[in-house]
Parts: structure tokens; sequence; C-alpha cells
């Protein structure tokens, strides 16, 4: 008799728990649609009344609490001319309340729908749901930097139905990447791809380059990147760099990881007295990782703040996987070395746009024992023409002056 109460009771509560999961989820249905189709275009209507300020200039970002690098040579610049006026909307930093922090981001993009009804330019490194949801006024000018150069693995409509991607579904239900009137890319092949990831059509993609590249044009910040680096990590000691910039694994922003395979002690024995080895992983990994103190003379995490373009001009060598990074490395001509231990699982997940081993300007290697072969092989034969001929395919556009060119379609 108590054992068929028990079995009642467990019933029971699995009834209520599968009942609040699926409230929860009609909940999140309704109001992800009750958002984008009914409340945002609401006060986007609404403030359209008013006249479009021509000198108004947005930066709108859902995932960065500060501006983004492209973001912030187009802000810098603009900054020195007279009469603009600037709205950020940026990711709020997050209290850790749940309630706090979803009132925050909910009015963030009221407030968002508001400007945008009115705003001369909207830039955008990433996807922005408000600005998708309300079509911008004849006046308003839409401008995507993206926050990668080249094409390599695939996203936006490019991934539908894939593991990472959105269904078909819920990409003709809330559609994405529509707003945009330029979008600016670092070579003239990739067009075809960027118009298949935004859905749009390749009359408003050009190859003007992107802004965040033109640092790699300015000898002097190249110069000063070393000794940068050293005031941060002084046990450097003279000793080249090796720079590890792997993307995160994980078919989300919240599953997001970092899976390290290397064996340090192996790389240490074997390359301790010439190389350090710098780690610097994915925006979305919050932290690096626990190095033993065996290994801590040689081994060292990057310091969060640091920007990726003095680690790049800093580096001899960068160690990656399937990070857009690689592009931007190729304009220093620099030998890279590619640890692609879980490449078909990948594929799988994500997909590219070319045959990764047909693709990459470097050694495909999958265990450490590969990777000591493969520093090994740079000390004595680089192929530079290799990696030449990759910048030219896929940064031919980047020439030191993008900024200015993305400055242009403000003006």
């Amino acid at each position: 008799m108590c054992f068929k109460i028990c079995i009642i009771d467990v019933l029971k509560q699995m009834e209520v728990h599968c009942f609040l999961k699926t409230l929860r989820s009609d909940v999140r249905n309704f109001l992800r649609y009750f958002n984008y189709h009914i409340l945002w275009r609401f006060i986007f209507l609404v403030n359209s009344i008013l006249p479009v300020n021509k000198n108004l200039v947005i930066f709108a970002d859902a995932h960065s609490t500060t501006l983004t690098d492209n973001m912030q040579c187009i802000y810098d610049e603009l900054k020195k001319r007279s009469g603009y006026k600037f709205i950020f909307c940026l990711a709020p930093n997050m209290s850790g309340k749940k309630i706090k922090d979803l009132f925050a981001v909910y009015f963030g993009f009221i407030r968002f729908c508001r400007y945008y009804a009115r705003c001369r330019t909207l830039i955008l490194t990433d996807s922005y749901l408000p600005a998708f949801a309300c079509k911008p006024r004849k006046n308003t000018t839409v401008i995507q930097l993206w926050h990668a150069c080249g094409a390599f693995k695939k996203w936006g409509y490019s991934t539908a139905e894939n593991d990472w991607g959105a269904d078909k579904k819920a990409l003709k239900r809330y559609p994405l990447h529509n707003c945009y009137s330029k979008v600016c890319v670092s070579s003239e092949c990739i067009i075809p791809f960027y118009a298949q990831a935004f859905n749009c059509d390749e009359s408003i993609i050009e190859a003007i380059g992107v802004p965040r590249t033109d640092i790699y044009f300015d000898d002097d910040f190249k110069k000063s990147a070393r000794p940068n680096l050293e005031k941060t990590i002084p046990n450097i000691n003279g000793r080249k760099i090796i720079l590890y910039a792997p993307t995160f694994r994980g078919v989300n922003v919240k599953t997001a990881h970092t899976n390290v395979q290397m064996d340090y002690s192996a790389l240490k024995k074997a390359f301790g007295d010439k190389y350090v080895i710098i780690n610097k992983f994915h925006p979305f990994i919050e932290n690096g990782i626990d190095i033993d103190n065996e290994f801590k003379d040689f081994v060292f995490n990057s310091p969060k703040e640091m920007d990726i373009s003095i680690l790049l001009c800093a580096a001899d060598v960068v160690i990656s996987d399937y990070s857009s990074l690689i592009f931007e490395y190729s304009l220093l001509a620099r030998p890279m070395i590619f640890y692609a231990y879980d490449l078909e699982e990948y594929d799988k997940e994500r997909s590219f746009y070319y045959s990764y081993k047909d693709f990459v300007p470097g050694d495909i290697v999958k265990n450490t024992s590969e990777i000591i072969d493969a520093i090994k092989n740079i000390e004595t034969d680089f192929d530079v023409e290799r990696v030449n001929e990759f910048c030219e395919k896929f940064m031919s556009a980047c020439d030191g002056k993008s900024t200015q060119h993305v400055l242009n379609w403000i003006k």
C-alpha cells in the first residue's frame, strides 16, 4: 500500500514538473512573439512620427558591454568630427539578480527602438533582434560591420537546421539580418557566402575591408606589441611566443566551453628554453584555464582586457583551430598551425564554407606529438608564400583605410 502511494506521489510530481516546463516554454514563446511582432514595432512606429535626426548614430550590440573593436574604430573617428550625437545600446552589466537583469535587457531593447526610429545611422557588428523586427525608415542607413573577417565556419541562414543554427520555421517567424543597407567584407570572393548567411542581395555587400584591421598596417603599433605584452607577462624573458587561440566548443553561447588537449609537459620539454605559450580563449569563455605550478614559467593565460591585436602582433606563431582570427594574422605573414583534434565532430556541428583540409594555410595536427613536429618544421621551412596567397584571397580589401571607407557610407 505504501509503495503504491509513493508511486502515485512520484507520478504527480512528474506531472507537475512537465506542466511547469511546458508553461515556461509557452511563456517564453509568447514573450518572443509579443516583443518581436508587437511591442518593438509599436514603439518604433510611435517614434517614427518624429523626423529622422541626420546626426544621430546608434551603436548597438546585445553581447558586449563595451564598444567592439570595429565599432570603436568608427566611433573614434566620428568623435573627431563635430555635430554627431551618439547613442550606445549595449549589453547591460549583469548584477547576477535574474529579475533585475531581465528588466535591464528588456528596457534596453525598448530604448533602442525609440532611437532606432529616429536615427540616421545604425551600426551593428552582430545579430540584434529588435533591429530585425522593425523595417528601417527610408532615410536610415543600417551598417553591418560583422565581427569576423573572411569566411570560415558557417553562421546565420547558412546554418539553418544544423545543431548550431536556428530551424527554418523559426527563421521564417522571426527573420534575421533583414534590415541592412551596407555590409563590409574583407575580400570580393566571400561576398556570396555573406549574402547566403544574411539571406540578402549581394549588391549591399562591399569589399572595402574591416575597420579593426587598419591597426595591422601601423608599423609603430606592431613594434610596440611585444613590449606591451612583456609588461603584463614579464616572465616571457626574451623567448619566442606561441599564441594558442582556439574557438569555443558547444552548440550555443550558454554551453560554450574549451577543451585543452595539449600535453604541456611534452611541449615544455621540447621548447621550454626557446618558446612560451600564451592562451587566448574565445570571449564566450569567461576565464582561462588553471595552470599547474610545473608550467607557470612556460604557459600563461592572456589577461582578459588585452586586445587580440596586441597578442597577434606579438606572436611568432599562432596555433588555432577554427577561429577567424587566422585571417587577421595572415596580414602579418607569420606561421600558423591548426590543432583540429575534433575536426569531424566540429564540421558536423557547424560546417565550413570551404573544405577545411584544403583551406587552412598551415599544418593540420591532431595531438601534441604532431604539434611538436610542426613547430620544428616551422623553424626550418616555413612556407610564407602559402600564407601570402591565403591573405591575398581573403583579405585583399584590407588596406589600412577600411575605417575611412565605412565613414564614407555614413557621410
